[in-house]
């Protein structure tokens, strides 16, 4: 096996690799926020789509989900403001290409499917974007889901509600005698 191929198939072991620009508009301060959204760069189409896969993907439960914590809003946020232009417009082509195979999958848009034709339809192109990605590189669903739990956990409610948070964690001991901790880390 090659180094490149077996990089890939831990890769997706793992999850998959972080898509770039998610982890520039991260390190750039983009989160999610409650507040009412507007959208800016979809149209009422894409975002409605939007909102009902990121719903789809962390719904609400006994915390709130991703549709209560704005991450609709944070994704055209990072797809308008992180992105280049080129992976703007293959994003919005993705998103319009997503809902037209649903209709012709399903017969029915994406919204307008139930909870659980939604849950169904978003795991079928899940599996089918896991098997495209070790051939062909990252696929639609992949980055829409990463979007979505990168804007998830990034939260408030994500970072404090549903991951475990200390403000700081463990307890601080300045002046501890170097014979009691022994050797120190490197790192």
């Amino acid at each position: 096996m090659e180094r490149r191929e077996a990089i890939k198939r831990t890769a997706a072991l793992m999850g998959g690799v972080i898509f770039a620009p998610t982890i520039l508009g991260v390190l750039k301060g983009c989160t999610p926020s409650a507040e009412r959204w507007t959208p800016v760069l979809f149209n009422s189409n894409q975002a409605s789509l939007v909102t009902a896969l990121s719903g789809t993907i962390i719904p609400a439960t006994d915390t709130p989900g991703a549709v209560e914590v704005g991450v609709p809003g944070f994704i055209e946020r990072m797809v308008n403001e992180v992105y280049t232009e080129e992976q703007r417009n293959g994003f919005l082509n993705d998103l319009d290409l997503f809902d037209e195979e649903c209709l012709n999958s399903t017969g029915n848009l994406f919204v307008s499917l139930s909870d659980n034709e939604q849950y169904q339809y978003a795991f079928q192109k899940n599996g089918e974007a896991i098997d495209s990605e070790l051939a062909g590189g990252p696929q639609f669903f992949l980055i829409f889901k990463e979007l979505t739990m990168v804007g998830y956990f990034t939260s408030e409610v994500g970072a404090t509600q549903v991951l475990r948070y200390e403000a700081v964690p463990g307890i601080y001991e300045g002046c501890v005698p170097f014979d009691e901790i022994g050797r120190a880390w490197a790192t």
